[in-house]
């Protein structure tokens, strides 16, 4: 009795503190003697699919990915962890099979070495069985010479484009001859562009969103070009651990994704998140 009260008063302090929960959370349905999956993502927000920074999760509203994750667990009975991580770390735990997946991983053909991509019966990976798609903008500082065109990329002089450190873009630029720097998070990046460090910034659209907002003065001359970079699928992508253990069972997690996006209550979901954001 003492220790649960004692427990509950430190809870009760760090809330009125403002100090972030265990990195671990656990969506409301268990199942007794059914697998346990760990899951892990990143620290930075990428409304509406993971909303918050930091370790922590508030399941009330943690995102549209989330919601996802927390039916599948529901549909095929086994109990979820899901954990946060910088994203090369997360990388690393699927790697060595200290989780079993992350989220969300584009397609690169050396990620094939970390990890499991949904495939196609003759071997190619599946975008039907994606978690979405999303898409990279590049991002200059208003009245930047910068231009892109969807095909050619001018304007830079003598500065690299900016990137998060791990994220697939960086091999994009570099396969067409762009100069990249790399950060290791969103708002890092942010404020080499505002310094005049890089000429541009390539990042997801909804994480650069998500980054900006967090300081609208100090970013408010950031802008975004169109069209996008580019636009990929992306993927829950598992471990050889996983996948080597319990096929079956990982097969289903990709099977369960791409029923739960075509059924009609999550698109109903997404409605909802994208209309919350919309009123803000």
């Amino acid at each position: 009795m003492r220790y649960g009260l004692i427990a509950g008063l430190l809870l009760a302090v760090a809330a009125l503190l403002g100090v972030s929960g265990p990195a671990k959370a656990e969506p409301p349905a268990t199942f007794a003697g059914r697998p346990t999956l760990t899951f892990v993502y990143e620290t930075e927000a990428n409304p509406p699919r993971y909303l918050g920074k930091g370790t922590a999760i508030n399941w009330d509203r943690p995102g549209l990915t989330l919601d996802l994750l927390r039916e599948l667990g529901s549909r095929l009975q086994v109990n979820l962890v899901l954990e946060r991580f910088p994203w090369n770390r997360g990388l690393y735990l699927v790697e060595t099979g200290e989780a079993d997946g992350i989220f969300h991983a584009s397609y690169k053909k050396e990620r094939e070495r970390i990890g499991v991509y949904p495939k196609t019966a003759d071997g190619a990976v599946d975008p039907t069985r994606a978690i979405f798609t999303q898409a990279y903008y590049l991002h200059v500082l208003r009245g930047s010479p910068v231009r892109w065109d969807g095909t050619t990329l001018s304007g830079l002089g003598d500065k690299p484009v900016g990137a998060t450190a791990g994220y697939s873009v960086v091999g994009d630029l570099e396969a067409m001859g762009v100069p990249v720097e790399t950060g290791k998070i969103q708002g890092l990046n942010l404020n080499k562009l505002v310094a005049g460090r890089i000429a541009a910034y390539a990042e997801l659209e909804n994480m650069a969103a998500a980054a900006i907002a967090t300081d609208a003065a100090a970013y408010a001359d950031v802008v975004k070009l169109e069209p996008p970079l580019i636009a990929k699928p992306y993927y829950l992508l598992l471990s050889h651990a996983f996948a080597d253990r319990d096929p079956a069972l990982a097969e289903a997690v990709f099977e369960t994704i791409a029923e739960i996006n075509a059924d009609p209550a999550f698109q109903a979901r997404a409605s909802d998140y994208a209309a919350a954001d919309a009123s803000r």
